[in-house]
Order: structure tokens, then sequence, then C-alpha cells
């Protein structure tokens, strides 16, 4: 995955409920060069807390992944 593959959630959204491969960091590398941070899912909502920075999802134990700033389709 490439950054410049993902789509902002300020410039536009997803389809609800379609599977889709979103990040909190975009510019996050691992030890390899690849892009790390990233979830896939099929559900995210725009928060009501102001600590969540906007944008969540929860992975795959239930934890709520905050600040989701980009997203693309698989």
């Amino acid at each position: 995955m490439k950054p410049e593959e993902f789509t902002s959630f300020d410039d536009s959204e997803p389809i609800k409920n379609k599977w889709i491969i979103v990040t909190n960091n975009i510019n996050a590398k691992n030890a390899y060069g690849e892009m790390s941070h990233v979830w896939l899912t099929t559900f995210w909502t725009h928060s009501p807390e102001t600590q969540d920075f906007g944008i969540v999802s929860y992975d795959e134990a239930g934890r709520k992944i905050i600040g989701i700033t980009h997203w693309k389709y698989p």
C-alpha cells in the first residue's frame, strides 16, 4: 500500500458498510518501509467525543481506533 492510494475523509467518505482500509497516520512505516497503522474494517463513524479526533472505528478485539484520517477500498 502507498499513501497516494488513500483518500482523505476531508475530501470524500466511503460507502457505509463496505470493506475499507483505514489509517490514522498516513506516513507511518514499519521496519521494512511498508505502511503501518492500517486496519481493515466495515464500520466507521464520526465520534461525538472531542478526544477521539473525529472519525473512529474498532479493531478485531473491540479496541477503539481514533483519529482516522484516510481510507481506501481493498
